[in-house]
């Protein structure tokens, strides 16, 4: 009875082992397999017959997917012990009509005597490339983070030379306000008023000159006053501008976090515009937003909504200026209804035919000479991130195109 009982206690524990969530081979040190479980058939006889062996001989396999570990095996010299423990191995599995697929294992191998090799593995394929995902992820936040310190420090830095130039500027002015203008005025004022005096001394062509000479020297002087005042005023509107943006980026800095927060969809696009407004004018495209006074907010993270704007609206930059043209324009129009808020982004520039629409938004496909084909793709993935939608159409080459990104509420 006891006899049965044990044989009975065995059979569990082979059933057991059977069963286990990870491979087991028991082998001899010539490799040859005594034993595998329910887990080694699964992931090792695709391996075998993959390579053309039979599946009964590990070490004709090893020599194949793993010659590193192989030589560590038969290297361990001790009748028994640890050889390699939670080792990782990347396997290349050939596969008929199909590119080979890479495979991660995790190993243990053990002596247990003299013959016996136990084998532990299992397939961490999954695990390899979501640890390398996260590292990737880890990895672009910490590079996010230094361009943002970066950021932040060149932000500062220009933020205290505008602010230096701009009291310059105000120097400027005071000190060309300060001329001898009414100096001048008061001695013509007293050349005129004493005339006969003067026509006495110096007779009545020398005073007359000398009046004249007085009155060229204050409208040349009032001339020059007033160019300087309005190239002063140029220049300090550009300075108000450069310091608008600077404000603009700051606030954006600052809103690196993750976190959702209201939104105001308006004042996001009226932000983008502005920080293009230069370019705008300069290169003589005309421009116009439509939006009512108020609108819904959406939870978002304003900054990336915020690069999903600038680069659409780059974007038709980009293209009206690519065609001859002279009403070069760029319209936005922001609308809501109590489902959704649109924004309509229309250019009148190069467009695009049925066949580049339909990649336009497939990460690595690009238009443009130097272009990564990342800026749509990232678009896409941000708005789609804030419960919404994006698209581009246009009528064909040389017909204009209109970018459509919808929120829903």
């Amino acid at each position: 009875m006891a006899k049965l009982a044990g044989d009975s206690q065995l059979q569990k524990m082979l059933a057991i082992i059977h069963q286990v969530p990870i491979g087991l081979i028991e082998a001899n040190i010539a490799g040859g397999i005594k034993q595998m479980n329910a887990k080694s058939v699964q992931l090792l006889m695709p391996l075998f017959y993959s390579h053309g062996l039979q599946g009964d001989n590990i070490t004709e396999l090893l020599a194949i997917i793993a010659p590193g570990l192989l030589v560590i095996v038969k290297g361990f010299t001790p009748e028994s012990g640890c050889i390699v423990n939670q080792l990782r191995q990347e396997i290349r599995q050939e596969r008929k009509n199909a590119e080979p697929a890479i495979l991660h294992y995790l190993f243990t191998v053990n002596k247990l005597d003299a013959g016996t090799l136990m084998y532990i593995f299992d397939d961490i394929t999954e695990l390899y490339y979501k640890e390398k995902q996260l590292s990737q992820i880890q990895l672009d936040k910490a590079v996010e983070q230094s361009k943002f310190e970066t950021a932040s420090g060149v932000l500062h830095d220009i933020g205290n030379a505008v602010v230096g130039f701009g009291s310059y500027m105000i120097k400027i002015k005071r000190s060309a306000e300060q001329n001898d203008i009414a100096a001048l005025q008061k001695l013509q004022k007293l050349v005129h008023k004493n005339l006969p005096s003067f026509i006495t001394a110096i007779g009545e062509q020398k005073a007359y000159a000398m009046l004249e000479f007085i009155s060229g020297i204050i409208m040349n002087q009032e001339d020059q006053l007033l160019a300087i005042k309005g190239s002063l005023s140029d220049q300090m509107k550009i300075i108000s501008h450069i310091q608008e943006i600077l404000n603009i980026q700051r606030q954006y800095m600052k809103g690196q976090s993750s976190e959702r927060e209201p939104v105001n969809l308006r004042a996001v696009v009226n932000d983008s515009i502005s920080m293009l407004f230069g370019s705008l004018d300069k290169k003589d495209i005309a421009f116009n937003f439509d939006a009512p006074a108020t609108i819904p907010q959406i939870k978002g993270d304003r900054t990336k909504l915020m690069q999903v704007f600038l680069n659409l609206f780059k974007n038709s930059v980009d293209s009206v200026e690519a065609v001859t043209r002279p009403d070069k324009k760029i319209t936005a129009r922001l609308t809501a209804n109590k489902y959704a808020i649109i924004v309509e982004i229309t250019d009148n520039g190069k467009g695009f035919n049925s066949a580049m629409g339909l990649n336009l938004f497939n990460r690595g496909y690009t238009t443009k000479a130097e272009g990564t084909g990342l800026g749509l793709a990232n678009c896409k993935s941000i708005i789609e991130a804030h419960n919404g939608e994006i698209g581009l159409v246009s009528d064909g080459e040389d017909k204009g195109a209109t970018a459509t990104v919808l929120f829903h509420l």
